[in-house]
């Protein structure tokens, strides 16, 4: 007998709609998540003098600012939980103005790091995910040689998801799953993972940073990758909730994925109108992490263009937003950002100004609870090595609203 199967097809743009009656937020346990993106920061800053060096103290602070999740990359293709005394060695990435991870040599053993760090954030009741930038010694943050060698790295989201599978499985032995919100098992598709790019351009004549429309092979080809992925890790782990982070670009909303949750991340590089003003992609290729030459211009221009034209980025940037959170709620992913809002690069340094940056972060707060998002956070410098982090009632106001609404 030939019985009915049902399919989840995405419906014609005259048929999109969502039911605002129900709010799956409200069955969510947080039902608001606050998150910071801590990634490979806590492993390769813990070290004397870094900013992580003591785990008990970060978490407290974080907890006192009003966040109640953290976003880690555990290293799946590096680090195993069952030999948590392995010692890894990061040497010196001589770039003196790089912000999130090791800017001086690191070694030790980051399983056992790990291990205790998440025993605190168990005890302290932290929220957390886990995500994969998929880093290895080919390209660690964007530089080759100087980090340790990867047991294996995938070339397409299959190949990851078999990776996620024995560490998780590790992970639910050592830890468990309690607080475990999502498993983000890429950051930032298609980006960071080595030669998936490449492969798109090749062999589907996809060259991403073109921004054209998806035709229907690229659209089919990235479904079947993602949702085979996720597939073989919603049969394995049933208990668990998955998805691979993206920026706002727009063409995703034409692609049917089937993640259960949603981590987008706005910035401001999207516009155009940003970027021409600012001169931020022609800064950034003269030396980004090794000089501070352009950081003055840059910061001034940042300042103009805010005050010029802060009204039409912002609208466009809500709008974006306002997208995906249809594209959310229509397909049952609550919608989440990890790291957004303004420049994804900053630095602290005496000629680049944080105001117009902060104020950005600000006003995402009404517009992340106008479209019912299920998680937010200010910015992507929410960690203790920054100058914003010692602000601490900067912090309380901003979590304490959208935890509130």
């Amino acid at each position: 007998m030939d019985f009915p199967s049902q399919v989840s097809s995405p419906p014609a743009a005259s048929e999109l709609r969502c039911s605002p009656q129900f709010d799956g937020r409200e069955y969510l346990d947080p039902r608001r998540m606050t998150v910071i993106m801590w990634d490979q920061a806590f492993l390769v800053r813990h070290i004397p003098g870094e900013s992580f060096a003591d785990y008990d103290r970060v978490l407290n602070e974080a907890k006192e600012r009003g966040y109640n999740t953290l976003r880690l990359d555990p290293l799946p293709n590096l680090i195993e939980l069952d030999k948590p005394d392995k010692v890894f060695s990061w040497l010196d990435p001589q770039r003196p103005f790089f912000p999130w991870g090791n800017r001086q040599a690191c070694q030790g053993p980051a399983g056992a790091w790990l291990i205790e760090f998440m025993k605190l954030v168990l005890k302290k009741n932290l929220y957390y995910t886990l995500s994969s930038w998929w880093f290895d010694e080919t390209n660690w943050c964007g530089k080759a040689g100087i980090s340790p060698v990867c047991s294996r790295i995938p070339k397409d989201h299959r190949q990851a998801a078999e990776i996620w599978i024995p560490f998780l499985h590790q992970w639910k032995e050592r830890f468990g799953f309690n607080n475990l919100l999502l498993v983000d098992i890429h950051n930032e598709v298609p980006f960071f993972m080595s030669g998936y790019k490449q492969m798109l351009k090749k062999d589907f004549n996809l060259d991403w940073d073109l921004g054209l429309p998806f035709n229907a092979e690229q659209i089919d080809f990235l479904a079947q990758d993602l949702n085979g992925a996720m597939s073989l890790l919603q049969r394995e782990f049933p208990e668990l909730r998955f998805t691979a982070s993206i920026h706002g670009d727009e063409r995703w909303l034409s692609v049917p994925l089937q993640f259960d949750c949603l981590d987008v991340h706005f910035y401001l590089d999207a516009d155009p109108r940003w970027f021409n003003r600012t001169r931020f992609n022609e800064f950034i290729a003269d030396g980004i992490y090794v000089k501070d030459h352009w950081f003055q211009e840059f910061s001034r221009r940042c300042a103009q263009t805010h005050d010029s034209v802060m009204p039409m980025l912002f609208q466009r940037q809500q709008q974006r937003l306002a997208n995906f959170a249809v594209w959310s709620e229509r397909f049952g992913m609550p919608l989440t950002t990890s790291e957004s809002w303004s420049s994804w690069y900053y630095y602290d340094h005496p000629h680049l100004d944080w105001q117009w940056l902060l104020q950005w972060a600000e006003m995402t707060v009404e517009g992340a609870i106008r479209h019912r998002m299920w998680g937010w956070t200010p910015h992507n410098y929410a960690q203790p090595q920054f100058k914003n982090w010692q602000d601490v009632r900067w912090h309380q106001k901003l979590t304490s609203r959208f935890l509130n609404s």
